[in-house]
């Protein structure tokens, strides 16, 4: 069984690396009705898992009472949405390493709580921030080749990142106190509930939806999208998070950007910046350490 969920893991952090592919290969079309449109997929892809299964019918059931899971749900579609759009301003390589970066932002959410982290975490905090650092600050030239809507991309993918980091820590809070929602409803939800807002909103956008730009690779690509990298990895996730320990499925995560950078490299012909690897290394350096310290928390 955990041999199972340990491929689950292994081929949603394929999966989720793909992401930034399918979304670059599309037309140009707003951030709104790609992730609208991704979110939809997803829904009627996952959709009989809800006839075929009990188990899951009772997770939706009980998501849709509970308004914690409803905001939950929530914090999971403007994921999705900063980080369709932060794939589309930068570079695939860039935007998957700083959305690897939740348990930065988790060290800020226990600060505020007054659960002070130690050296350890600190000092992994450091290197991750020095990371991106290294990644962004050449980005902040506005001229030549690196143009501000690349830097708004990179950081679209750190408010993503923010976005995740909320999630996990408000469910972790939940979780601890017995009174979470089970993650497979809240993903069946977030594809409900998400793709309805989101086809409201770009239908009431005073911008063209683009929809008219669609042809028939155009859609074979957002089925890859909604199907691929966003309804199998997240029932995956979720599956493999009810049977693996947090730091096992949080560290397999970390292939993410390696998966994104090969694939953007073969497929887009994307070349990494001379800054991404020192700064990558570090990012994924610290995060690694912070992970394990708070692996060691839990365990205590």
């Amino acid at each position: 069984m955990q041999r199972n969920a340990l491929l689950a893991a292994g081929l949603t952090s394929l999966m989720w690396g793909l992401t930034g592919i399918f979304v670059r290969l599309l037309p140009s079309l707003p951030p709104l009705t790609v992730t609208a449109g991704r979110l939809l997929v997803a829904l009627v892809v996952v959709l009989p898992i809800l006839g075929l299964f009990r188990s899951s019918r009772q997770s939706f059931k009980s998501a849709l009472e509970r308004p914690i899971a409803h905001v939950l749900a929530l914090l999971l579609a403007g994921y999705y949405l900063l980080a369709t759009a932060a794939f589309q301003m930068a570079p695939v390589a860039e935007v998957a390493l700083l959305l690897s970066t939740p348990p930065l932002f988790v060290l800020s959410f226990r600060r505020i709580r007054g659960d002070i982290p130690n050296h350890t975490e600190i000092g992994g905090a450091l290197l991750a921030v020095a990371g991106m650092g290294l990644i962004l600050v050449p980005r902040m030239s506005f001229a030549g080749d690196s143009p501000i809507h690349h830097l708004m991309g990179n950081i679209l993918a750190v408010c993503a990142a923010g976005l995740a980091a909320l999630y996990a820590y408000t469910y972790r809070i939940l979780h601890e106190r017995s009174v979470a929602p089970e993650i497979i409803g809240v993903s069946l939800l977030t594809f409900t509930s998400g793709s309805v807002i989101l086809v409201l909103m770009a239908s009431l956008a005073p911008t063209p939806s683009g929809l008219d730009t669609l042809n028939g690779h155009a859609l074979l690509v957002f089925l890859g999208l909604g199907v691929l990298s966003t309804a199998i990895p997240s029932i995956g996730f979720a599956l493999a998070s009810k049977r693996l320990p947090a730091v096992v499925t949080a560290t397999i995560s970390l292939f993410i950007p390696l998966f994104a950078g090969l694939f953007a490299f073969l497929i887009l012909g994307e070349k990494l910046s001379p800054m991404f690897i020192p700064g990558g290394v570090l990012v994924l350096g610290g995060i690694v350490m912070i992970l394990r310290q708070d692996q060691g928390k839990t365990n205590d």
